[in-house]
């Protein structure tokens, strides 16, 4: 069994953001790599096999995802095998901005850490009253299974679902705007994922130790020399 090792929401989300760093991520793609692990973490979405996924599949060469086609019912993204924890936004604001009543993201590597995204882009106010519905959110789990989580308009989780059939591939995300009923067995309500997400403030987010040390070794990565350049220009500010 794996060794694991216990660390707060704020130190994944550095160790993630200065990681996506040493990368050669812009500052946008570096923060929300950051926040979407912790906060993913944090709801029990996700483990260390996936952000370890996550890791490999990013590809500093993609820029963000192609744009497929347009309809009115539906918009259909290629992340080129990238990875969740960046540029996956461009696609959402994207659907989210023509209210579109579907969103579908291809070859896109650890689906589950664009729950977090839609939670903060559902904060934001919405100008389109069409939009103003649940979400239901499609992907696979990192345990093979099928998921859906659901959230209000505003944000705040309604809960997790199992779908009863399969509605995406192991590399899809699947968005639905007002799909309240989903046709699937309630695992967890949003109560208990708020929940869940409390206890790991409190008891800290257990991770594999020989992924912290992948974090930590990725993290050097950000780090500058030292030379006297660097030196001069150190300090507040």
């Amino acid at each position: 069994m794996p060794k694991l090792m216990s660390l707060s929401a704020n130190e994944l989300k550095f160790l993630v953001k200065r990681s996506v760093e040493g990368l050669g991520f812009p500052p946008g793609d570096q923060l929300s790599a950051g926040i979407k692990a912790a906060a993913a973490f944090q709801l029990g979405l996700a483990n260390s096999r996936l952000l370890n996924n996550a890791l490999d599949a990013l590809n500093g060469l993609v820029s963000s995802p192609l744009l497929v086609s347009s309809s009115n019912d539906e918009v259909v993204f290629d992340a080129q095998g990238q990875s969740a924890l960046v540029q996956v936004e461009l696609a959402l604001g994207f659907a989210l901005s023509k209210a579109a009543p579907k969103l579908r993201i291809k070859r896109v590597v650890g689906a589950a850490f664009a729950v977090p995204c839609l939670m903060n882009w559902l904060t934001q106010p919405l100008s389109n009253s069409i939009a103003q519905q649940c979400y239901a959110l499609y992907f696979t789990h990192h345990s093979g299974a099928q998921r859906c989580v659901l959230i209000a308009a505003d944000g705040q989780l309604l809960g997790l679902y199992q779908p009863l059939q399969e509605v995406v591939g192991a590399d899809e995300l699947l968005l639905c705007m007002g799909q309240a009923d989903i046709d699937g067995v309630l695992i967890t309500d949003g109560a208990d994922l708020l929940g869940w997400r409390e206890r790991c403030l409190d008891q800290g987010i257990h991770l594999e130790s020989e992924l912290f040390a992948r974090l930590q070794r990725m993290m050097q990565s950000s780090f500058v020399p030292e030379t006297e350049a660097s030196r001069a220009g150190a300090g507040p500010g």
